[in-house]
């Protein structure tokens, strides 16, 4: 009798330079845009939004997925969603970098962790150090921003192998997450793969947002359901997987292998949560009355600094030609601050 031959784990050959991305079936999303002037604005929802990968063309309008009817109820915003934990591994349940996009064509131009970057040249795909944005000149101009992929399974989804992608430049989604994800690795030894979870908005204020209340993810247990039983039912997942002679290990082999076949692990799709500096000060201008802050509002605050400061010497030398006998010094000493008054008091009014 001739032994049976054990099957060869094989992969399909691409060509390099194209990813293989986990299999996407929906997103989550955290906000929608509006159009105006013939021109999409992004705008910030307190509540999720489940859809399809398919997009109006004309309206912008990502459509809704039938699974949204199954966890919303009739005039309540989404603002919950029970998923399950995609992957054992952390980096492919939730991936970051500092990412600089292509707006019109719509793929990666640079990526990198703070420490090493991959950037797009006309000599090809080139590594070099990664200051980050705010002291990388290229990232300025570029706009590179911090971008987090989240990968979840909804619960109820028919594809068992498909996930819902959530997008985000949001550093508090990206704490949040990141530090759940690596709490619950790190109390079950990484086996974290097939946990029910449960996805929901959450809020805070900070002296950034000017005290305002701003939305994030945030990954907790299931109501009714404490850590405990969250981790038995991800056990018994695992188990069950395995009694059928399927592997968690080699999926997620395949997967990173998927996605290290390419410079930049990235999908088309990744530009339209990657919002514009100017899109994103029109948008914050309509819901905030346009409220200048960061870099642009340090400039804005320079450039009237700067004109105060030229108002105050002309006053000043008017004051002086008018007041100042012939002959009389017209020194900074001899003024008596004459000309800084006017600048202090406009200060106090800005």
């Amino acid at each position: 009798m001739e032994a049976v031959a054990t099957p060869q784990i094989t992969r399909v050959s691409v060509n390099k330079g194209i990813t293989l991305t986990q299999p996407v079936i929906g997103r989550i999303a955290m906000g929608h845009t509006v159009l105006r002037d013939d021109k999409a604005l992004p705008v910030k929802d307190d509540h999720f939004t489940l859809t399809t990968l398919v997009q109006d063309r004309e309206t912008r309008v990502w459509e809704e997925h039938p699974i949204q009817q199954t966890h919303s109820k009739a005039d309540e915003k989404l603002r919950a969603i029970p998923v399950r934990i995609a992957y054992n591994d952390v980096n492919l349940n939730l991936n970051n970098s500092y990412t600089a996009f292509d707006p019109k064509k719509g793929r990666v131009l640079c990526t990198g962790n703070g420490v090493r970057a991959r950037r797009a040249t006309e000599d090809g795909v080139e590594e070099i150090d990664c200051p980050r944005p705010e002291a990388c000149e290229y990232g300025q101009r570029q706009r590179c921003k911090n971008f987090s992929r989240a990968y979840f399974r909804v619960e109820g989804q028919e594809d068992e192998l498909g996930t819902f992608i959530l997008r985000t430049t949001s550093y508090n989604s990206l704490d949040r997450l990141g530090s759940r994800l690596n709490q619950l690795s790190g109390l079950t030894g990484g086996r974290i793969a097939g946990m029910p979870m449960m996805l929901v908005m959450t809020g805070k204020s900070t002296t950034q947002s000017f005290r305002d209340a701003i939305q994030f993810a945030d990954l907790v247990t299931r109501p009714g359901m404490n850590l405990i039983s969250a981790v038995k039912e991800a056990n018994d997942y695992q188990a069950t997987m395995s009694q059928a002679g399927l592997s968690l290990d080699n999926l997620e082999i395949a997967l990173r292998a998927g996605l290290a076949n390419s410079a930049f692990a990235d999908e088309l799709e990744d530009v339209d949560e990657w919002l514009t500096d100017e899109d994103l000060i029109d948008a914050v201008g309509q819901q905030q009355g346009q409220r200048n802050t960061g870099l642009r509002g340090m400039d804005s605050l320079t450039e009237r600094l700067s004109l105060l400061s030229q108002q105050n010497e002309e006053k000043g030398a008017e004051a002086n030609a008018e007041l100042t006998p012939p002959g009389q010094a017209t020194g900074p000493e001899s003024a008596e601050g004459g000309g800084e008054l006017p600048a202090q008091q406009e200060l106090i009014a800005v």
